[in-house]
């Protein structure tokens, strides 16, 4: 059965990850930008709210699958080759970024989430674009955390196939 999982691992190698860590990181910055431009214009809510609860899901979503990165590859059944001692260390930072991103993206989901919640329930009348601008500062430092991963991947396997790094 595990046959089936071969055309798959390639989406756990560290520069797939990387390249997924990049492709993400472009609609973060996006959101920084437009969330914080509808902030300082104080118009309504709404898209804002969409906007930033839309990356804080993706951010949780990669999150945990970063953070089982180890889970993943004994089930694809790559664990025990020559690289091993490599690759627990990728496991390691995948996730400690991993859990990065979760944590960050469920308080900005939270922060986004109070404004969405009726009055009668939590009265956020004059601190949404508090909470948004808290939403989007969490989210500017998840791309900041997801900017220094692609570099450590990068760094890593650069580092692997010059023959340079086992398990540091």
């Amino acid at each position: 059965m595990r046959f089936l999982f071969v055309p798959l691992r390639p989406l756990i190698s560290p520069a797939f990850i990387a390249l997924v860590n990049a492709a993400i990181l472009i609609p973060m910055v996006l959101t920084i930008i437009d969330v914080m431009k509808s902030v300082n214009r104080h118009v309504d809510t709404h898209e804002p709210v969409t906007i930033t609860s839309t990356i804080a899901l993706i951010m949780i979503g990669w999150g945990v699958t970063l953070e089982e990165r180890a889970v993943i590859r004994r089930r694809f059944g790559v664990t025990g080759r020559s690289d091993e001692a490599w690759q627990v260390h990728i496991d390691e930072m995948c996730h400690e970024y991993g859990v990065a991103q979760l944590v960050l993206g469920l308080f900005a989901e939270i922060a986004v989430a109070m404004i969405s919640l009726p009055d009668r329930i939590v009265n956020t009348v004059g601190y949404e674009y508090s909470l948004l601008t808290l939403a989007v500062v969490l989210i500017a430092i998840g791309a900041l955390i997801q900017a220094r991963h692609v570099f450590a991947l990068m760094s890593a396997l650069w580092r692997h196939r010059r023959g340079g790094e086992t398990a540091s």
